[in-house]
């Protein structure tokens, strides 16, 4: 598992980590080919279930006030495989990532799996908001703690007016139902400070930190974070 930084603008402090899984093989094969291999077969609960292991066995060793997010399928939180996996575990800095790619059938279904999930402390995320519908739909059916934008919004956001119109609706709605934007796929300054214009406080992307092994992680906290 690699672990990419969420970072607080107002606090000027990493926040949080994104944990995503890494398949260090020859010849390389991104982690949406492995996982869609383990569905293939049948085994695509149990790869995603090791990834969550792994991420919860780790946290620990994060800095106290920090909280990490784990990418889930919305068909393992309602099949229990997540909240059996998360059972023994203290869950109060954990974030759930639902994306907009995971289709939801019945959303009543998914409400009533997460609640068990949230009076263990679990916060919800709902991830690539803007790109398209379904993240929309998400966000008005599950009652989101936490919005992340996605790139394909934040991306050149510095010169698309249209996207920091939208972005700033998006914040806009956000406040009024108490829900947290981090704003994903930074990669250079003036996006950034198009987004603090904002008042976007928390960011993620490679001009924040890029995925790293949990050491390297740990270590940017330390040694803080560059925005140069």
């Amino acid at each position: 598992m690699y672990f990419q930084p969420i970072y607080c603008l107002h606090s000027n402090k990493i926040k949080g980590y994104e944990s995503l899984a890494r398949f260090l093989t020859t010849p390389y094969k991104t982690p949406d080919v492995w996982f869609q291999n383990a569905e293939n077969i049948g085994l695509g609960e149990e790869l995603e279930m090791l990834a969550v292991q792994n991420v919860m066995q780790s946290l620990g060793d994060f800095h106290e006030g920090s909280y990490v997010s784990i990418n889930v399928s919305p068909k393992h939180v309602i099949s229990g495989s997540l909240l059996k996996m998360l059972a023994d575990f203290d869950c109060t800095n954990v974030v759930i990532e639902i994306t907009e790619h995971s289709p939801i059938y019945d959303y009543n279904v998914m409400r009533q799996s997460l609640k068990p999930l949230k009076d263990k402390g679990v916060r919800l995320a709902i991830d690539d908001v803007g790109a398209g519908y379904s993240s929309f739909q998400h966000i008005l059916e599950l009652e989101a703690d936490i919005i992340k934008l996605d790139i394909s919004l934040t991306q050149n956001i510095n010169k698309d007016r249209s996207k920091f119109l939208l972005a700033k609706a998006l914040l806009g709605f956000a406040k009024a139902i108490n829900c947290t934007v981090i704003a994903e796929g930074i990669e250079n300054n003036q996006e950034l400070m198009s987004l603090k214009e904002l008042g976007i406080n928390n960011v993620q992307g490679y001009f924040i930190g890029k995925p790293s092994p949990l050491d390297d992680a740990l270590n940017l906290f330390k040694t803080g974070v560059n925005l140069h």
